[in-house]
């Protein structure tokens, strides 16, 4: 375990100070369990005490009880924590549900300041009291008084600051990160100790403090900077930094228990919390720090345009979940749209590989209609073995006019598309979960893996839905309950089918439990696609399209066969089908083409597309055998655009004059 992450959740001990009201049974039961499966722990019996801390999840214990068991057990806990697998995803179960019974006190900014005073005392022990308190209960919100002390004229009331926030840990690293770019050179100054002290359990300041190094405009703050780094290329830093922070790094990235959904700005000395969804901090701090290295002169385009994706994906599924964001999501999507085009295309490269699904999806849309050229991150993305991908990158080599056999096929394929099924598979077992990912792909069901808790619950708020759920119990940094607690919590997985590998008791679980599984299996909980999951039919009509064109060009033939299938799908899929079947379709399409135009229950945009084949279809080729009378039949029906389409088909193939007077009524 790092210690950025044992630092991160060693300050989360401190919930016990809040005030709370407890089921004593309840967590005199659980508190019981713990010290029994401790003394089996101490004594080398892990299986047993493997056991009772199962019992203790099991049972669910509540928020308040789980504080209990912090307050009387916090060294234990933290022993856990340590010593990893099983006994570290024990301890995180207990800290994330203590952890939500004090979320919101924590931003009482009046009472922090008032805490912070205590942080100023002449006297040692009361200093560490207030500071221990402030942490604990404030989190990174009580290093906003503190942040503002570093400027005070009193030098040592600033020092004082400096070693509180010192002491605060990685709770303070996120706000003195931002402290950074005060305009108050004290400030500046300040938060340079602060992150000197920080860098022996943190190391996520390192690129900071280089940058500051090389270009602070202050020569106090550059000799201090330069003093604390050995050297190196602040740009590169600041790049590394931030993926680090896209790629979820375990040290040096964004532990789930900091992310509050809030960044931090300063204005002098006064530090401010600025909210934002939880789903893009993580992200928008990795475009910050891409942002600043660009400044700085590294090339960070394909790296940017991987994460502006990412974060149009997220913003997309929060808009679709009800989330006003709309405004958001254009703005995010437009400053993708004005990167090179050339790093859109590594960025795809680099998506694809890193099985990003949606972010590739995203960067295939900003690539498509890109001047004709013909970008190798689509062929990439063609290749795919992600159906979703590789169908959205035919349609794009498609309207560049790639006809290749490739393309062609692909495109074939995406008509049958029934629909874009997701599944996140959540398991340490690569051997278990590469298996059950291909068994899915095999019948076109779209997989997103992860191998822990916090990176499954990450890939969930990707601005995908989600068909089922595969998670393994336990994790090796979660237990299953806990992630199908925070994924029913979100409104798009209230009823989303969910699946625990386990032959363990594992207490009453939303969730189905299994000891193996197969994609048949999975399939069959699959529910009703609703409205918003209808992109299934944008993808097969958008491939449709692009075949219509290919046949119009001669490249049709190849999907013959999947286009005269298609005239039964949705009316947007089959008018363009029938469009390429009248440029590339045999005697063989002439039967359905005229049921589909004899088809009174379909709409007339389609029937009129399926009279035009005909037309076509007969000059281009003679083959045909249509009874007039199913044309004459629809033109008295009233729609002008039909009526249209089956008289021209009539005079094509020489079907016989209709003729019309004109009258005065």
């Amino acid at each position: 375990m790092s210690l950025i992450r044992t630092s991160a959740l060693r300050l989360l001990v401190g919930a016990s100070l809040f005030t709370f009201s407890v089921n004593f049974a309840s967590a005199q039961d659980a508190q019981t369990l713990l010290e029994q499966g401790m003394s089996a722990y101490h004594q080398g019996d892990y299986d047993l005490a493997k056991n009772k801390f199962r019992e203790i999840v099991s049972s669910n214990p509540a928020n308040a009880d789980a504080l209990q068991m912090l307050h009387n057990s916090e060294d234990a806990l933290l022993e856990l924590l340590v010593a990893g697998g099983e006994f570290e995803a024990f301890a995180r179960e207990i800290l994330a549900a203590a952890r939500t019974e004090g979320r919101e006190t924590m931003r009482d900014e009046a009472a922090a300041a008032s805490a912070a005073e205590g942080c100023f005392s002449d006297n040692y022990a009361d200093r560490s009291q207030a500071i221990f308190a402030l942490s604990q209960n404030f989190g990174p919100f009580g290093a906003v008084p503190l942040v503002n002390a570093l400027g005070d004229s009193n030098e040592s009331k600033r020092l004082a600051a400096v070693y509180a926030l010192s002491r605060m840990g990685s709770n303070a690293m996120l706000p003195v990160l931002a402290a950074t770019h005060s305009t108050n050179v004290e400030v500046r100054l300040g938060t340079l100790h602060v992150l000197n002290a920080l860098s022996h359990g943190d190391s996520r300041g390192a690129a900071r403090i280089l940058d500051m190094a090389q270009n602070d405009e202050n020569g106090s703050v550059q000799a201090m900077a330069s003093s604390l780094v050995s050297g190196g290329d602040a740009a590169s830093a600041m790049a590394s930094q931030g993926m680090s922070y896209f790629n979820h790094d375990p040290k040096l990235g964004l532990a789930s228990v900091e992310n509050y959904g809030v960044l931090w700005t300063i204005d002098g000395r006064n530090l401010q919390a600025y909210d934002l969804p939880q789903e893009v901090v993580e992200l928008e701090m990795a475009k910050h720090c891409l942002l600043r290295a660009m400044e700085l002169g590294a090339n960070t385009g394909s790296e940017l345009a991987l994460v502006y994706a990412s974060e149009v994906a997220v913003l997309k599924g929060l808009v679709k979940g009800g989330s006003d964001l709309e405004g958001q999501l254009t703005a995010q999507n437009n400053a993708l749209l004005t990167i090179s085009h050339e790093d859109i295309n590594q960025g795809l490269h680099n998506a694809v590989a890193g099985n990003h699904i949606a972010a590739s999806e995203v960067l295939i849309s900003a690539l498509d209609g890109a001047g004709g050229k013909e970008w190798s991150g689509l062929q990439t993305a063609l290749a795919s073995s992600v159906p979703s991908v590789s169908h959205s990158a035919a349609v794009a080599l498609a309207h560049q006019g790639d006809y290749s056999d490739a393309v062609i096929n692909n495109l074939a394929s995406a008509l049958a598309l029934d629909a874009q099924r997701i599944v996140h598979i959540i398991d340490q077992d690569d051997n278990r979960a590469s298996a059950l990912a291909a068994d899915l792909a095999a019948i076109g069901v779209d997989v997103i893996r992860a191998s822990d808790g916090a990176n499954g619950l990450v890939n969930m708020n990707l601005g995908i839905n989600v068909d089922a759920f595969v998670i393994a119990d336990p994790l090796t940094d979660l237990y299953a309950s806990r992630v199908i607690k925070s994924l029913r919590m979100d409104p798009r997985f209230g009823s989303t089918p969910v699946f625990v590998y386990s032959n363990e008791q594992n207490g009453d679980l939303d969730a189905e439990v299994v000891e193996s599984l197969d994609a048949a299996t999975i399939s069959a909980a699959f529910m009703d696609l609703d409205a918003e999951r209808e992109r299934y039919i944008a993808i097969a009509s958008s491939a449709a399209k692009g075949l219509a064109h290919a046949a119009h060009d001669g490249y049709g033939a190849a999907a013959v066969a999947s286009m005269t299938a298609a005239l039964s799908r949705d009316d947007s899929i089959a008018k363009y089908a029938a469009h390429g079947l009248g440029f590339a379709g045999d005697g063989a399409a002439v039967t359905p083409l005229t049921d589909l135009v004899a088809d009174t229950g379909r709409s007339a945009t389609v029937r009129a597309a399926a009279a035009s084949a005909l037309a076509n279809l007969y000059a281009r080729s003679g083959v045909a055998n249509v009874d007039v009378e199913v044309f004459q039949s629809a033109m008295m029906e009233g729609d002008a655009e039909l009526a249209e389409a089956c008289a021209r088909a009539i005079g094509v193939m020489a079907g016989g004059h209709l003729s019309a007077g004109v009258s005065v009524q």
